[in-house]
């Protein structure tokens, strides 16, 4: 009878088959013995890994499920093992499964036939397992695969993004995870579950904020209940922030607004004038399609018709269903193709981004000519820097809306040109005389009790000279050098 060192001796020699041989023999003589199942259990683990290095699928369940018959062998007691196995199974699936072989969902359910009975502790192969397993989004299986797995097996590790060589950052394997598990259950429709799943995904938000995309699929999942529009928003907003820019954020947000066909137009606007190729627009131009319809408009419904036929046959595509439709219908041969709309659907879509921010007036205090990034004063004491979207100069006054990053520094989500309220403690127009040395290029204003430092580029600008009564724009600015608060003129206003 040989020792479990002495069979795993064998078979890092490379001799497998003997020592497979001598492990059924032993297991032979006494069959319910703990040492000799572990004997054939590592040997098993050296044939599996051959299996998997000749990409042998057959051989690979013959074996899994010869281990699978060691009831002695159990998971916390014989985890190198079983960790040892996982890991080649997640190989095989990553290195052996295509995601086109039709036979693949066949396949990934009879490895997790042999798996699912088992109940598996955070490690390194059982997260290489969940990685082979992400691959295939369409298994009708995935989400029992989940539940199987459970996502509290994740390790701190699964949570840090990968870098590659070339600096390129990879999603964390928990984020895909999530998404992944989140897709799932949108496309079964289990309501059951997504119940009990959005609490988590609520979780992951709060405890890892610098994740992208769980906040999309938070709204998504409580679209699919039915929730409201405001909890909704209150979800989606922060996410549209940081990807305002994407078509799909848009599409996503339009869906919110079904009950309000003018707000759900302004979206889908935004989203078939973001910069993405044509190829992805399919159905945000059939739905902006489909509103044109029902107010008549057939010329522009036309238009985004066009647009889906025309992408559609260069790629060899099938045209939905609706397209299909409408090319029937006896208007279609009377409308001519209009790309217009006369809805300020940026206007609209930005009030979206500014549900639940803060509203303030900012005055432009500087603007630095190369990275064109503002300084803003935009309350008593209240200074910010933020590159807008629209070229300002200093004196400008701006209604902005900003919120507070995790780290508490203000961030603009919209802004634009305003007067100059006249209830302002921080900003005003002020008449005062000018105060200034020949022999210094700057100069101050006497404004009541308050002297108003006047820079010498607004003394330049403006021409001002000594003695002289002017009307000047004051802010309340920060001075970086006396580290205080003072008094700053800006523009001139002069008759």
């Amino acid at each position: 009878m040989a020792t479990v060192k002495e069979i795993t001796t064998m078979c890092k020699s490379g001799n497998i088959s003997a020592a497979y041989e001598q492990a059924k023999s032993d297991l032979n003589a006494n069959p319910l013995g703990v040492w000799e199942q572990r004997g054939l259990g590592w040997t098993l683990y050296y044939i599996i890994k051959s299996d998997v290095e000749q990409n042998n699928y057959d051989a690979l369940l013959a074996h899994l499920d010869e281990l699978n018959n060691l009831e002695q062998l159990t998971v916390a007691n014989d985890s190198l093992i079983f960790d040892n196995v996982i890991f080649k199974i997640g190989e095989f699936i990553k290195n052996c499964i295509d995601l086109d072989d039709v036979d693949s969902p066949v396949k990934l359910s009879a490895i997790f036939s042999r798996l699912k009975n088992y109940t598996f502790n955070p490690s390194r192969g059982y997260s290489f397992l969940l990685q082979g397993f992400l691959k295939f989004e369409s298994w009708g299986e995935l989400a029992d695969f989940f539940d199987w797995w459970n996502l509290d097996n994740l390790s701190q590790e699964d949570y840090t993004p990968f870098v590659t060589q070339n600096g390129r950052q990879i999603m964390a394997l928990a984020e895909r995870a999530f998404i992944a598990y989140s897709k799932a259950l949108l496309r079964l429709n289990d309501t059951a579950r997504i119940e009990e799943f959005l609490p988590r995904m609520d979780a992951l938000m709060d405890s890892h904020p610098e994740m992208t995309y769980p906040g999309y699929f938070y709204g998504k999942l409580l679209m699919a209940l039915g929730g409201d529009k405001d909890e909704a928003l209150k979800v989606l907003v922060p996410f549209a922030r940081r990807k305002a820019t994407e078509f799909w954020v848009w599409q996503l947000i339009s869906d919110v607004y079904s009950s309000e066909p003018e707000m759900q137009r302004a979206c889908l606007l935004r989203s078939v004038n973001s910069r993405t190729k044509e190829a992805f627009l399919g159905k945000v131009r059939i739905k902006l399609a489909n509103l044109y319809i029902q107010l008549g408009q057939y010329d522009k419904a036309r238009f985004h018709i066009d647009a889906v036929t025309r992408c559609y046959a260069s790629n060899g595509w099938r045209l939905p269903n609706e397209i299909d439709l409408w090319m029937r219908q006896p208007w279609i041969n009377f409308a001519t193709p209009d790309g217009t709309d006369s809805l300020d659907y940026m206007t609209l879509t930005n009030q979206i981004l500014c549900n639940g921010s803060e509203e303030a007036v900012a005055i432009v205090t500087y603007v630095d000519p190369n990275s064109h990034r503002a300084s803003l004063i935009y309350g008593n004491k209240k200074r910010m820097g933020q590159k807008l979207r629209f070229k300002v100069n200093p004196g400008d006054v701006l209604k902005i809306n900003f919120i507070n990053d995790s780290d508490g520094k203000a961030k603009v989500i919209n802004a634009s040109k305003i007067s100059l309220p006249l209830n302002l403690d921080y900003a005003m127009f002020a008449e005062g005389v000018v105060d200034k040395r020949e022999d210094k290029q700057f100069a101050f204003v006497k404004v009541g009790q308050n002297r108003c430092f006047m820079s010498p580029s607004v003394v330049q600008k403006f021409n001002v000279c000594n003695g002289e009564s002017i009307k000047t724009l004051i802010v309340y600015d920060y001075d970086k050098k006396k580290e205080t608060w003072n008094w700053v003129c800006l523009t001139i206003k002069r008759n």
